[in-house]
């Protein structure tokens, strides 16, 4: 019997609880930097706009910082946000990483966001993921 895992992103987006149950994690190259991108998004995307993908640079189990996250992120209403690279307060941290097809991946993070103009942030944190490694 093949137990049936349920993947997901959870975060509180400030106080509001925000779980993504469509996951996918994999080895993305942005020009010629390696990163690991994990992304969430609704099961009724057209609804629900709520999407996040967070890069990392590497592909490793270890804690992320700063310049080292890239991660964008929309809101149930269409709006996109993005985090500054500058901002020392984001944390990804993969505490689980199986570099093989349906391997593994589990992580937390805390990322700060905000919108293109620099008018809205939002404080994605309490970040959970549990995700499959698609190769």
């Amino acid at each position: 019997v093949t137990e049936v895992k349920s993947f997901y992103i959870s975060f509180l987006q400030d106080t509001v609880p925000v779980k993504l149950s469509v996951t996918s994690a994999r080895r993305e190259m942005i020009g010629s930097l390696l990163t690991t991108a994990v992304d969430g998004k609704m099961p009724d995307s057209i609804r629900n706009n709520s999407s996040l993908v967070i890069r990392v640079t590497g592909d490793s189990a270890r804690t992320y910082s700063h310049t080292e996250i890239l991660a964008s992120y929309t809101d149930s209403s269409g709006n996109t946000y993005a985090n500054s690279t500058a901002d020392t307060m984001n944390i990804v941290k993969i505490t689980r990483l199986e570099k093989k097809r349906d391997g593994m991946l589990e992580g937390s993070f805390t990322i700060r966001v905000s919108n293109f103009t620099k008018t809205k942030t939002l404080m994605l944190n309490n970040g959970k993921i549990y995700s499959v490694f698609a190769e």
